[in-house]
């Protein structure tokens, strides 16, 4: 059986590849919205403004989850993941756009478990 620490690790990958996930959808639906002519977002700043941070949190998940980022440089993401992920569910609200709302409350839930985990024992020698 692999140990606590390997197990931490391996499902906090997947709750990072999710997260990924989340955000890249949220990218593709923005970009959608802010495309499509028959909704009143059509090219608007505000639109743009969600594609260019759901592209940014997509690009900040994928780095985590791809191992990328250590010490100070992960938190930063972590905390700029988190703001983002606030700042577009609040634009999804007022730009009236559903689908991308749920795809942010769902990022948040998976983000909040993320941080909801115990922390592993670190070995001091």
């Amino acid at each position: 059986m692999p140990s606590p620490s390997v197990l931490h690790r391996s499902f906090a990958s997947r709750l990072w590849g999710v997260l990924t996930l989340l955000a890249t959808l949220a990218f593709l639906d923005s970009v959608f919205e802010y495309f499509w002519p028959a909704n009143g977002v059509h090219g608007t700043e505000g639109a743009l403004l969600v594609v260019i941070s759901t592209l940014l949190m997509a690009i900040a998940a994928g780095i985590i989850a791809a191992h990328i980022a250590k010490g100070w440089f992960y938190i930063l993401l972590e905390i700029l993941i988190f703001l983002d992920l606030w700042g577009t569910g609040v634009a999804a609200y007022f730009l009236e756009n559903w689908i991308l709302l749920v795809l942010d409350v769902l990022a948040l839930i998976v983000f909040i478990i993320h941080v909801a985990m115990p922390c592993r024992a670190v070995a001091v020698s």
